[in-house]
C-alpha cells in the first residue's frame, strides 16, 4: 500500500509541477506588439492606476521602455527627426544669469 501511495504522490506532484497559470492578455510581449491596446492600457493607468491593476500598469511601463529603446515606432509616434515639433526658442538662448 505504501509504495501504490508514494508512486501517486510523485505523479501529482509531477503533474501539479507541469501546470503554470495562463499568461496575462496584458504580458509585456503582447503590449510590445499592439501599440494601440498599450496606449489604451497607459491611459487606463494614468487615470486610475489602483483600477487598472498594478501589476499591469508595470507590464504597460516595461512595454513602453522596451519599444523607446528598441526605436520602434506606432501609428501616433514620432517616426523622422523631421516629424518632430520645433525647439521653442527659450532652448535655443542661453540664460544670462546676473550676481
Amino acid at each position: 500500500m505504501k509504495p501504490l501511495f508514494a508512486v501517486v504522490t510523485v505523479v501529482a506532484v509531477l503533474v501539479l509541477a507541469g501546470c503554470k497559470p495562463p499568461a496575462p492578455a496584458d504580458g509585456i510581449d503582447a503590449l510590445v506588439a499592439d501599440p494601440v491596446r498599450l496606449k489604451a492600457v497607459r491611459q487606463q493607468c494614468q487615470a486610475d492606476r489602483a483600477k487598472a491593476g498594478d501589476v499591469v500598469c508595470q507590464a504597460a511601463a516595461e512595454a513602453f521602455r522596451r519599444r523607446f529603446f528598441a526605436g520602434t515606432a506606432g501609428p501616433d509616434e514620432y517616426r523622422t527627426l523631421a516629424e518632430l515639433p520645433p525647439i521653442p526658442p527659450s532652448f535655443d538662448v542661453p540664460v544670462e544669469v546676473t550676481p
